[in-house]
C-alpha cells in the first residue's frame, strides 16, 4: 500500500505566530513563500554594495511621493510574504506601522541576485506578476545586467526589457529619474 505524502503549508498569520513564539532565530534569514518557508541565502559584499548603491540612487525621491524599504516584508497572498532586496512603497503617513504593504502599495520592487539568480528569476518573478506588482527589476550580478518586468498579469509579465553596463533605465513610477546600470552592478 502506497501513503501519500502532503506539505503542511502555513499562512501569513501562522508564520507570524511562529515568529513570536521564538521558533526562528534572531539571525535567522527566512521568508514564507506559497506556504513554505524558504531559507534565503547568506548576503555577500557585492550584493550588499548594490542594495546600499539602489538606496543612495532613489534616496533622492521626497517621503511624500515614495517610502523607501530595504529588506522588509511585503504581504503578496495569505501564504506569501517574501523579503524583497528593495521596494518603493506608496507614501503612507504610518510609514506601514500597522501592517505590511500590500502588492497595491508597490510602485517598484528589486531583487539583487548572485546565488539566487535561477530562483528570484523562475519563482518569485512570477509570484510578483500573478500579484500584480506593477514593476520588477532583477539585478543579474552573475550576468552583470539588470532585467526590469513590466505589465505584469496571471501569466507573468508580458514586458521583460534587459539593460547592460552603459544604459539607463526609469521606474515606469518616477519617468524623470534616469537610473545608471553601472552604478547599480558598481
Amino acid at each position: 500500500m502506497s501513503v501519500q505524502t502532503q506539505r503542511r503549508l502555513f499562512t501569513v498569520k501562522e508564520y507570524h505566530l511562529m515568529n513570536e513564539a521564538g521558533v526562528f532565530g534572531e539571525d535567522d534569514r527566512v521568508e514564507l513563500i506559497e506556504g513554505e518557508i524558504i531559507q534565503m541565502a547568506a548576503i555577500g559584499t557585492r550584493h550588499a554594495s548594490c542594495v546600499k548603491r539602489l538606496l543612495r540612487q532613489f534616496n533622492i525621491i521626497p517621503d511624500e511621493q515614495a517610502i523607501i524599504g530595504v529588506q522588509d516584508p511585503i504581504q503578496l497572498t495569505e501564504r506569501t510574504e517574501p523579503q524583497p532586496d528593495f521596494v518603493l512603497l506608496e507614501p503612507r503617513a504610518d510609514y506601514y506601522v500597522t501592517a505590511h504593504p500590500i502588492p497595491s502599495q508597490v510602485l517598484l520592487l528589486i531583487e539583487v541576485s548572485d546565488s539566487t539568480v535561477d530562483y528570484d528569476r523562475d519563482i518569485k518573478v512570477p509570484i510578483y506578476a500573478r500579484s500584480l506588482i506593477k514593476e520588477v527589476w532583477l539585478v543579474d550580478l552573475v550576468e552583470n545586467c539588470l532585467e526590469v518586468y513590466r505589465q505584469p498579469g496571471p501569466n507573468g509579465y508580458s514586458l521583460m526589457l534587459k539593460f547592460w553596463r552603459g544604459e539607463q533605465v526609469a521606474p515606469l513610477a518616477f519617468p524623470d529619474l534616469e537610473v545608471s546600470v553601472d552604478f547599480i552592478l558598481g
